[in-house]
């Protein structure tokens, strides 16, 4: 039997084309050079698993649910689901709020594992970690596929598979918007 290869996190984005370089503006609408299109990598099926498993090996103790917001963090939320042999649901963004719907439910005292596609500012993760709160569970952890290395007040540190600085900026402070560089507006929120 063949040998399985290493999965790179870092090559695999590459090759897919979804570490981009150029003006854009992130979901939490700070502006930076760099933006990572997850679901470029995710797209593919085996390397949606891989990456999921790749995620999967780095968590430590118990978990009883995986939990992911919705859109970009749904398939690496599954995946990873799958990998550890766990349920996982989602929340979605309801009139500016993530609220779990479609019938989703997190049990009192479960230990509730957060996933995310890329972590920049921690907000979507505070916003998850209310949810889980709420329920009267706790958060065992969080694992992303890529830690901008930006998000402050995190009670506790990512699980990454890769950690990128890249520096944003709130929009009147952007070098690129003074230099008149064209924004791009990739992601979900926008």
């Amino acid at each position: 039997m063949a040998e399985e290869r290493r999965f790179d996190i870092e090559v695999e984005l590459e090759r897919c084309g979804a570490l981009k370089r150029g003006h854009f503006r992130l979901s939490s609408g700070r502006h930076s050079d760099t933006y990572i299109q997850c679901a470029l990598l995710l797209r593919d099926p085996e390397s949606a698993v891989r990456a999921g498993q790749a995620l999967a090996a780095l968590i430590e103790g118990e978990v009883d649910l995986v939990f992911s917001p919705a859109v970009g963090a749904l398939l690496i939320g599954l995946t990873t689901a799958l990998a550890l042999g766990r349920e996982m649901i989602f929340a979605e963004r309801v009139d500016g709020a993530m609220k779990l719907r479609r019938g989703f439910t997190i049990e009192p005292g479960s230990r509730v594992l957060l996933v995310e596609d890329v972590v920049t500012t921690g907000g979507s993760v505070a916003e998850l970690t209310a949810v889980v709160e709420e329920a009267g569970a706790s958060v065992a952890g969080l694992a992303c596929l890529v830690d901008r290395g930006e998000a402050a007040g995190l009670i506790f540190e990512p699980n990454s598979l890769l950690k990128l600085e890249v520096r944003s900026y709130e929009a009147e402070e952007c070098p690129m918007c003074a230099e008149g560089v064209p924004l791009d507006t990739p992601g979900s929120r926008f």
